[in-house]
């Protein structure tokens, strides 16, 4: 089995993903997954996955900030060429905190084109990684009905809608936030540890330590949430480990 994987990275996000391996590997992180949140994003995590196989795993999507952005149409058709190579969907899901995304129609164009990309994901047999910051509620309701396992990325929302989540069968994962972020804390204490992954979102910047986090820092929440829950990091390394490998069956 895996040391530790980190569930969630921004490849893109990294100029030399050479280091970003062997300071990885160095650290006991034995697996780092690439989301993608738009075409050359997902690009990237194609790339990076065939240039380290069994290190980089990728995903492909687009992360709901870029619904505007991003030719939707385009999108898909690349998704479907390629998702079938791919251990996930995402980041794909609802964010109705953006300031364009107070707008209905936009709430709605997001809504359903995660529904036709979690289409493509049941189609294909993959479960997703999905975003969704202040839209819980909604992004559950969707991923349910399209009946894909998913994992709530940095879930840190209200905690009976995590309570569902849970009964649902699908996970969340502990992020940097764990450290600081009553919100997420508060879902870690709640959620069991079966249903948890661990991830660093990088790169993503880290208040404590004053710069942008890369995948190393996934021990950092390992030992965070050990010490949250009262658990032996090295229990909270292994079962988030042997999450993330059945759940993209890795």
């Amino acid at each position: 089995m895996r040391r530790l994987i980190d569930s969630h990275v921004h490849i893109d996000g990294f100029a030399d993903i050479d280091l970003i391996k062997q300071e990885s590997k160095e650290a006991g992180i034995d697996a780092v997954l690439c989301v993608g949140g738009d075409i050359e994003s997902s690009r990237k995590a194609l790339d990076a996955a065939d240039r380290f196989p069994g290190f980089f795993f990728p995903a492909v999507g687009v992360h709901p900030s870029n619904v505007l952005k991003t030719s939707l149409v385009d999108a898909e058709v690349f998704i479907v060429e390629n998702l079938a190579g791919c251990v996930a969907l995402g980041e794909v899901g609802l964010d109705y905190a953006y300031d364009f995304a107070k707008s209905k129609d936009v709430r709605a164009l997001m809504r359903d084109y995660l529904e036709r990309l979690l289409v493509v994901a049941s189609d294909v047999g993959v479960p997703a990684s999905v975003h969704s910051r202040s839209a819980y509620r909604d992004s559950l309701d969707i991923v349910v009905d399209s009946g894909v396992m998913a994992v709530f990325h940095w879930y840190d929302g209200p905690v009976h809608t995590l309570r569902r989540l849970l009964d649902e069968g699908f996970y969340v994962s502990a992020s940097p936030a764990v450290e600081y972020s009553k919100g997420a804390r508060a879902v870690m204490v709640e959620a069991p540890l079966e249903r948890i992954l661990v991830e660093t979102d990088s790169p993503v910047f880290l208040r404590g330590l004053g710069r942008l986090s890369r995948p190393v820092d996934v021990v950092r929440v390992v030992y965070a949430l050990a010490e949250l829950k009262g658990l032996d990091p090295v229990e909270v390394g292994r079962v988030t480990t042997r999450n993330a490998e059945s759940l993209f069956r890795i």
